[in-house]
């Protein structure tokens, strides 16, 4: 395939952070603390998650509810959706966040048919919300994200992954194209780190960023034929 296309959801997608919203509203427990120590690099992702999921008590039908009136996508995703099946391209989520939320506002947004979702199942139990992490194909890996962007880049001649938070960045770093959200940390980092990436406001500027890289390289290859 000539490319395969992966997003984050939560602040990329989805212009809130479904997580933080969760963990706010239902969290008992620290799990801002949580939350420093993985960015100290104290744990990783997959722990952090387990840890901060375990704090939040709420049902599946009590998520749902506070965040249906909160959570709005991004404009734009419905084109790059659209140009990823014309063209036969993977657009792929791959989320930290909750599985069943994520397939909620996708079959909410009509986009169920047109996306993959690479992100752990997520259960809701009396102790907290339990996470069953995807195995890692690749021992190089450092989490499930940037396994992901390597598992595709086995696939495809190109891959693109979308961000805005620190959980992106190794996957970030891993891709051929890489877009962060404007104003994001993700952003942020990338600059601090003078990794080259171009900055997005909506995701029909990721469109027009994809349609002029895969005419050049589409143009090159010719060339060299």
């Amino acid at each position: 395939m000539k490319l395969a296309v992966l997003s984050d959801f939560d602040g990329a997608v989805a212009l809130n952070d479904t997580f933080e919203n969760v963990a706010e509203k239902f969290a008992e427990g620290d799990w801002r603390a949580v939350d420093d120590q993985y960015v100290k690099g104290e744990m990783t992702l997959e722990e952090c998650l387990r840890r901060e999921g375990a704090m939040v008590r709420a049902s599946k039908s009590q998520i749902l509810h506070e965040l249906d009136r909160v959570t709005k996508f991004r404009p734009g995703f419905d084109n790059l959706a659209e140009y990823c099946k014309t063209n036969h391209y993977p657009l792929v989520l791959v989320s930290a966040g909750r599985d069943f939320v994520i397939k909620y506002f996708l079959t909410r947004e009509n986009l169920m048919d047109k996306v993959e979702l690479f992100a752990a199942v997520a259960e809701c139990m009396p102790m907290g919300i339990k996470f069953d992490f995807p195995k890692l194909k690749d021992k190089q890996s450092m989490n499930f994200k940037d396994d992901t962007v390597r598992h595709y880049k086995t696939r495809a001649d190109t891959v693109a992954y979308i961000g805005d938070g620190r959980w992106d960045l190794q996957a970030l770093r891993n891709a051929d194209l890489r877009f962060a959200i404007k104003n994001s940390k993700l952003a942020k980092l990338c600059k601090e780190q003078e990794t080259q990436t171009t900055i997005v406001a909506n995701f029909t500027e990721v469109v027009t960023s994809l349609q002029k890289k895969m005419s050049e390289r589409d143009s090159q290859q010719g060339e060299s034929e």
